[in-house]
């Protein structure tokens, strides 16, 4: 089975040449918000351009970002060594665009983006049915709602994510955070205190990229954090004179006293600090890599939150993540502490559902602590069949016999022989790994992280048997031109299907149950990587209703990296599942946070060996798979 290049290529620079730049935004006065008909009025803000310094303010003391001077009075653009700031009459779409475009052309792969904007946003109505909404969210430059103009003046969130798909095409990272309203989903309501404007009252298509092979995400990741939820105002809150959003005034806070905090850890923060202060009103949004640091790489080993709940642990993961009773796991106070390869304090599951389970912790929580935990697993217990492994090496016996979810056996479908002056891995789709000489210190590392991968995956699918409730369809885009993915999703049902090289892979879901459920799809490669691909590059989307359809939107590339095998699975559940937690690289791919993982952070300790052996409860799920087999 072969992996995607969605989530393939490694284009990353080091983290020490890697560079954050940046484009702020802030818009106070409108040029045509007091000249619409009106029942379509928006008035002036107060606190936008305030919010813009603050937040520049708080990464050059946080992140040291070299964000130049503040624009003042007549001035109203600037540009610092790593920061190009608009504001009020300087901050119109087309110079908007530009600067985002500039910034980007001087990134290199490795490279993040950061583009903040505060003003006010909107909703669009959209005619195509692309969103499921019916509206599309917007940015609002300072000539939004021109009168007379022949084009949209709002920057739509189909132009944002045209422009970030760009970006990450490159392999450049880009983080959004969107201080207005309507920006739960990458896009502030319009009154004096409020940052929202009225919908555009008709739609006007947004022109699609005539090249869909720029976009992909070529190792690069993307990040949203977005004032309020979609139908939710942003708020300005102080004085008149001094007013100030309650996002980025929390956001601004965060950064100054946790400057090397994860987004994670940003977010749940900013979104429990505005939701408490605004009554419920607005509630921020975060969605993407949300493991990864401004600047840094995102860190793929799976964590998952812990509530708790009077005596009980309950965490937010379950067997339909990849979660087993008997597990052990280290519980922290934040993702940055779960992913910087501490102790943290030992529980273990001892009761496990589809999608929670409940830790019993092996000492008492320390006075003081959050009522929500972050836990990363340090010892995993396989309660699947053993792995069979045919082991021709008599030095490589030692270490594979600390692995207790193998078994050695003769005719295994897995082999371990000596090939040139190492070891290889092999299975039944192939080879999966080439290893060192089992005297090589990293030999015990490189193995147990392949075979855990392999083990990880066949134990998640014996509890995956397809479950009516929806429809899986996958196809190449040329199958279906022309056709709705409902349409042909609905007539089309799931079966083996051959795809080409050169394919672009279309995905889509129908939801059959007679309940909302949320969708996710997984594509599994023939060296056993996990990609999640749908929902893409870490959002959070709502539940979808019966007869409703997800779908890998027109702009996402999706393209086999060669022939072979591919499997792709739809998991669809009444509650949202942390899906990303059953992501995993190729076996041959040894990862940078392999000491984190539960087998083969024991070789990097010396431990003894890994162990094996025999919040939001799901109650309906469905399964569909569909295979498919890449021709040269």
């Amino acid at each position: 089975m072969r992996k995607l290049l969605l989530a393939s290529a490694l284009l990353l620079g080091s983290a020490a040449q890697a560079e954050v730049r940046a484009v702020f935004v802030g818009i106070d006065n409108y040029a045509y918000g007091a000249v619409q008909p009106p029942a379509l009025r928006f008035a002036d803000l107060s606190g936008a351009v305030g919010d813009t310094r603050r937040i520049r303010d708080a990464l050059a003391r946080s992140h040291r970002l070299a964000v130049g001077t503040m624009p003042e009075g007549e001035t109203c653009q600037t540009q610092g060594p790593a920061a190009l700031t608009l504001i009020n009459a300087c901050a119109t779409k087309a110079a908007i665009l530009a600067a985002w475009q500039q910034q980007l052309d001087a990134s290199k792969a490795g490279d993040t983006l950061l583009l903040y904007f505060a003003g006010h946003g909107s909703r669009f109505i959209n005619e195509d049915g692309s969103q499921a909404s019916g509206f599309n969210s917007t940015l609002m430059p300072h000539d939004a709602r021109r009168p007379q103009a022949t084009a949209v003046t709002d920057i739509l969130d189909a132009e944002t994510r045209n422009f970030i798909n760009q970006a990450t095409s490159r392999g450049v990272n880009v983080v959004t955070w969107f201080d207005s309203c309507n920006s739960g989903t990458a896009s502030r309501d319009g009154n004096s205190a409020s940052r929202s404007a009225p919908p555009l009252p008709v739609a006007s298509p947004v022109e699609k990229a005539k090249d869909p092979s720029v976009y992909g995400n070529l190792g690069a990741y993307r990040v949203h954090m977005g004032g309020a939820a979609d139908g939710q105002d942003a708020t300005e809150v102080g004085q008149v004179g001094a007013r100030a959003g309650r996002f980025t005034t929390a956001l601004a806070k965060a950064l100054t006293d946790t400057p090397n905090a994860s987004f994670a850890d940003l977010a749940t923060r900013v979104v429990g600090e505005v939701t408490r202060d605004s009554g419920g009103r607005q509630v921020p949004h975060a969605e993407g890599a949300l493991r990864a640091t401004l600047g840094g790489p995102e860190v793929k080993a799976a964590t998952f939150d812990v509530v708790v709940d009077g005596s009980r642990l309950v965490m937010a993961g379950g067997r339909l993540t990849g979660v087993t009773k008997g597990s052990r796991f280290a519980l922290f106070t934040t993702t940055g502490e779960a992913l910087g390869g501490g102790n943290g304090l030992k529980a273990r599951v001892v009761q496990v559902g589809l999608g929670d389970a409940v830790l019993a912790p092996e000492a008492p929580l320390p006075p003081g602590w959050p009522a929500v935990l972050v836990a990363r697993e340090i010892s995993h217990v396989f309660d699947g069949p053993k792995l069979p492994l045919a082991v021709a090496d008599p030095a490589a016996l030692a270490v594979v016999k600390r692995l207790d979810f193998v078994a050695v056996d003769p005719g295994g479908r897995f082999r371990l022989q000596p090939v040139g002056g190492g070891l290889q891995l092999s299975g039944p789709t192939g080879i999966l790994a080439p290893l060192p000489p089992a005297g090589d210190p990293m030999f015990g590392v490189r193995l147990a992280s392949a075979l855990e991968k392999v083990a990880r995956y066949e134990q998640w699918q014996a509890q995956i048997s397809p479950r009516p409730g929806v429809i899986l369809c996958v196809r190449s885009e040329a199958d279906a031109a022309g056709d709705t993915d409902a349409a042909w999703c609905k007539r089309n049902p799931p079966t083996a299907l051959e795809l080409a090289t050169t394919s672009q892979i279309k995905v889509s879901v129908v939801n059959t149950s007679p309940a909302p459920r949320h969708i996710y799809v997984l594509a599994i490669g023939d060296k056993y990587s996990v990609t999640l691909v749908l929902p893409g590059f870490g959002a959070r989307e709502k539940a979808i209703p019966q007869g409703g359809t997800n779908a890998i939107p027109d702009e996402q590339s999706l393209t086999p990296d060669g022939p072979g095998k591919l499997r792709f699975v739809a998991v669809s559940s009444d509650r949202p599942l942390n899906a990303s937690a059953l992501e995993q690289t190729d076996t041959d791919q040894i990862d940078s946070h392999a000491c984190l993982s539960a087998v083969a952070g024991a070789f990097c300790r010396g431990a003894d060996q890994a162990r094996s052996g025999g919040g939001s409860q799901i109650g309906e799920w469905s399964i569909a798979v569909v295979d498919a087999q890449v021709k040269p």
